[in-house]
């Protein structure tokens, strides 16, 4: 009788073992990844048994499949686990392998193998199942004994009104044992996790529909959305928090909502960061932008520095160099005798520094040279001074009418000049934690949608404010989108602060990130992302801002004021002058300064 029995035994074992290892031989063979063996059993009959039948699947693999029997003890895993095979002889040896799993050791979307060495009926299969679903493990084939030879199960998650629960499937043999079972989700429910930040998302809000999402980013989920067939409640961070801090505990924000699993995933301009990333799982990167500083616009040009706007600093040096070199032949040849000064000069010129300026600003000449070579020479200056004031003239006229700015800052060196404030949301903080004299000078932005809209607004009703606000090229590109053409367009500082690459974040044992990461990567692949990115935002930058139209306009006081400064200042030069010549009569040395001044031999009476 006993004999007998160890026979069935024997017998349902090897068929056992043979269904494993066709199964293990269809689709667990990997060229790099090995299959994880783990075996528990509750009894010492039953872990003979489960040896027995491992040894029976090593003897039919034959070497074909790679295998890594056990080695969960070891401190160190290279890799979690994509393969695993767990031998158990009922639900509470399975209880003891499950209590291992982590995201650590085991890739949750990974295959899992389930051989049972007792009989498995619909109410194991389910507890299994259920704490596998716990987990999101979904890709799992669980074999046991059933009235008939080895029977085979596994579950579907996501059926039409039966959503985010074991669906039991009895498989066949020939049945598809792994199939995708992510390509659609029947119209169930997802928790999303966002908050409305422009141009990446934008909230629609109803008072008697549920809260819907547009933005480039809303405009991915909804093409998600179609795709795999599935509805999205939106929920928002409480008490107006954003991003938050993602830490191992306590985290905060919609960090805090991802990684609690109160949401399926999150989605809001979420940058990839380490931190992030050592918590909750990264979705494919659908996006990739830069870090800048909106910075506020250059300082007005003065009145008086409006004068020298027409030409460039090279021509100005120039031009001032042309006149010192003539003061200085004018100098060398007054000390020569007088025949060489009027051979150069022409006779009866006492005046030559005086004739200099009055032929460079336009003023005629009351006594002109008799000879050739004089007459020559100043037929050049007129000439050349012609040129000069007549350009001048022209480009004066435009540039007074217009609103000049200095450029803005081109540099983070420069704004630091301007002892600037660094307006940031809470976790852009950790950009300037290498720079401790910028850290100082840190402000966080306040708790609110749009807040960096909000202070970009902010920064353009406030002109005169040398402060700066930073965040991704593409919210400043929104901003000028919606109010470039009213003149409140934003200059951007050339010198970005990081690349910042846009994600979706999931819980850490998600199992939508394959499905989703293949969908994105066709979405990019059709250039619908950078069609979606372009609708929402001004991204010409370089773009020159013009008030004035091709028609002249009449000159205002405004744009003459700094000929009344001139004036001024001249009038007052003129009385101090007037206030040396009297004074100079009662001292010689001043006097005879006045005279070598004047160029006259006959200044004293």
């Amino acid at each position: 009788m006993i004999c007998a029995i160890f026979r069935v035994a024997q017998l349902e074992s090897s068929t056992l073992g043979e269904s494993t290892a066709s199964v293990m031989l269809r689709d667990f063979r990997h060229p790099f990844a090995p299959s994880l063996i783990l075996l528990a059993a509750t009894s010492s009959e039953g872990d003979r048994l489960l040896r027995v039948i491992l040894q029976q699947v090593i003897v039919r693999l034959d070497g074909a499949v790679t295998l890594r029997l056990d080695v969960l003890s070891e401190q160190r895993i290279r890799r979690p686990s994509i393969r695993t095979v767990m031998f158990i002889d009922g639900y509470e040896a399975f209880q003891r392998l499950y209590a291992s799993l982590s995201v650590e050791k085991f890739d949750f979307s990974g295959r899992y193998l389930i051989v049972c060495s007792v009989s498995v009926d619909e109410e194991l299969a389910r507890s299994i199942f259920g704490d596998l679903w716990s987990l999101q493990i979904i890709n799992v084939v669980l074999i046991g004994h059933g009235d008939s030879g080895p029977h085979m199960w596994s579950y579907e998650p996501y059926a039409a009104g039966r959503c985010a629960m074991v669906n039991l499937m009895a498989l066949k043999p020939s049945d598809k044992h792994y199939p995708d079972k992510t390509l659609m989700y029947h119209g169930c429910p997802f928790k999303v996790g966002s908050f409305e930040t422009r141009p990446f998302t934008i909230m629609e809000r109803s008072d008697t529909e549920p809260l819907k999402m547009s933005g480039f980013e809303g405009d991915l989920l909804d093409t998600l959305k179609e795709k795999l067939n599935f509805t999205v409640q939106i929920l928002e961070p409480e008490n107006g928090e954003q991003w938050g801090y993602a830490l191992p505990r306590n985290s905060t924000g919609m960090m805090r909502m991802i990684q609690e699993g109160e949401v399926d995933f999150g989605i809001s301009c979420l940058g990839i960061s380490v931190a992030r990333s050592a918590i909750l799982k990264a979705g494919l990167a659908h996006y990739t932008t830069s870090l800048v500083l909106a910075v506020p616009k250059g300082r007005s040009y003065t009145a008086f520095e409006k004068l020298f706007r027409p030409f460039e600093a090279n021509v100005w040096w120039i031009t001032v160099t042309v006149i010192a070199g003539a003061a200085f032949v004018i100098a060398s040849i007054e000390l020569r005798n007088q025949s060489v000064r009027n051979f150069v000069y022409g006779q009866q010129t006492h005046t030559p520094y005086l004739n200099l300026v009055q032929i460079f600003f336009g003023i005629a000449m009351h006594l002109l040279p008799s000879r050739n070579f004089a007459r020559t020479l100043l037929i050049f200056w007129i000439y050349f001074c012609f040129v000069i004031r007549s350009l001048y003239q022209s480009a004066l006229f435009r540039y007074l009418q217009q609103e000049l700015t200095f450029p803005p800052s081109r540099s983070m060196a420069e704004i630091d000049q301007t002892k600037a404030l660094y307006y940031v949301v809470e976790s852009g903080e950790r950009y300037y934690e290498a720079f401790p004299d910028r850290l100082l000078r840190v402000r966080h932005l306040p708790q609110e949608k749009n807040n960096i809209i909000n202070r970009l607004a902010w920064m353009i009703h406030h002109p005169d404010s040398p402060d700066v606000v930073q965040g991704c090229l593409d919210h400043m590109a929104h901003h000028n989108w919606l109010w470039g053409r009213k003149g409140g367009r934003v200059d951007v500082c050339p010198e970005f602060i990081s690349t910042f690459t846009v994600t979706i974040y999931y819980p850490k044992k998600s199992m939508l990130t394959g499905q989703f990461n293949r969908q994105i990567q066709w979405i990019m692949a059709s250039g619908l992302m950078s069609y979606w990115i372009n609708l929402y935002g001004d991204y010409d930058f370089k773009r020159v801002q013009t008030n004035a139209g091709s028609e002249p306009r009449q000159l205002s006081n405004g744009h003459l004021a700094v000929m009344y400064e001139m004036c001024g200042a001249l009038f007052g030069l003129s009385l101090v002058i007037f206030g040396l010549e009297l004074v100079s009569r009662k001292v010689e040395w001043l006097m005879s300064v006045l005279e070598r001044l004047s160029g006259m031999g006959d200044f004293r009476e």
